[in-house]
């Protein structure tokens, strides 16, 4: 740390730590700690003056005092500010809450502390205008087109302003985790459910629709494409639990992977020419990076990073993988077929010259040297 002295330009702090240092400093014995000498050459000479003009630059006592007190400033202005919101606070309550009488701002944040927020519950709706509800929705679905996004967009309004809640539970099984399964179950209770699972499952093929078709025109610019596959993702976690909509399109997107792999050596198929399987391979990974860097964006801001990187290594590192491992085999097959072949055939003209041999030899025809004249 450096400082600067009252009686000179450093203080004896500062010249006994670089005199310490014993790189081209001179120390005064007689004097300990001031500094005789710098020999610190070039664009770093650091003198007396050098350091003094640096120093000057640094605020002084004056400034520091302000910048405290400006400090001390906003803390008093917050601690007012809260002050008054706990007062207004007191007075909603006391209105409010005849039976309980808060005298003071502590006795209100002593309510605030001992206030369960979880227990209390929603206002609940009407079953009937619930089945109305869904009855609607559904017959949209079903009678009218191209109304899927608009319901979507009203449900997930629904959800966030209004606090409504929707079930996310899994589809087939979708309530069968909620009671034991010797309960007696209530008729309109499940008639509610399964309005409820069919609308979202209509929902579910109209988003996954899009997703696959965007995938095939694959059109709109990289962040084009993120914002539009992010959207999807969450939609379909509003409806279905993370697990069944991060394997459903797991799923989707091995599909995509292996046909895309497949499509690149199509060329190459009943070949076992290794240099156009690579060529293919090679043509296919601008596309694969591209793919792998949308889901991992898109996923990133929907799920924990640990799910994300699980999510890219079995969809497209390990599908990867097998799809190569499965071509090699099946050109180490052919390789071995064909060699096999090539030996079987040189092995029956091997046999047929030999077999031709020893029936000229055995019938006494064999063609005899003439004699030089």
């Amino acid at each position: 740390m450096w400082r600067r002295g009252r009686s000179g330009p450093l203080s004896p702090t500062l010249g006994g730590r670089l005199g310490g240092c014993g790189h081209g400093v001179e120390r005064d014995l007689g004097a300990p700690g001031r500094i005789l000498n710098m020999e610190w050459g070039g664009e770093y000479s650091l003198d007396s003056s050098n350091l003094d003009c640096l120093l000057n630059v640094l605020p002084g006592e004056s400034e520091f005092q302000q910048v405290l007190n400006d400090i001390d400033e906003k803390i008093k202005k917050n601690s007012s500010s809260m002050e008054q919101c706990l007062k207004d606070l007191q007075s909603e309550v006391n209105e409010i809450c005849t039976d309980e009488i808060l005298q003071s701002t502590n006795d209100c944040l002593q309510w605030l502390n001992n206030c369960n927020f979880i227990s209390l519950k929603p206002s609940s709706t009407p079953h009937g205008e619930l089945m109305e509800f869904l009855r609607t929705l559904q017959s949209l679905l079903k009678n009218e087109q191209n109304q899927e996004e608009m319901i979507l967009h009203f449900l997930l309004d629904l959800s966030s302003q209004c606090g409504v809640s929707f079930p996310c539970t899994p589809s087939g099984t979708s309530f069968e985790f909620t009671s034991s399964i010797h309960a007696i179950e209530d008729d309109s209770t499940m008639d509610m459910k399964s309005l409820w699972d069919d609308v979202r499952l209509h929902l579910r093929r109209f988003l996954v629709n899009r997703l696959q078709s965007q995938e095939e025109t694959n059109s709109n610019a990289l962040q084009q494409q993120i914002q539009f596959k992010t959207q999807c993702i969450q939609q379909l976690l509003f409806l279905y639990p993370e697990s069944e909509v991060l394997t459903r399109y797991q799923n989707m997107q091995n599909k995509l992977v292996s046909d895309l792999l497949q499509n690149c050596i199509l060329s190459s198929c009943g070949e076992t020419n290794f240099d156009k399987v690579v060529h293919g391979y090679q043509s296919s990974i601008p596309t694969l990076c591209t793919m792998i860097k949308e889901d991992f964006y898109v996923l990133s801001g929907t799920i924990d990073p640990s799910s994300s990187l699980k999510f890219i290594n079995e969809t497209y590192l390990d599908t990867i993988t097998e799809e190569i491992t499965v071509l090699l085999e099946r050109l180490c097959e052919l390789q071995f077929k064909e060699n096999a072949l090539h030996i079987v055939k040189a092995n029956k003209i091997s046999k047929k010259h030999r077999g031709t041999v020893h029936a000229v030899a055995h019938l006494g025809v064999l063609p005899q040297h003439e004699e030089s004249i």
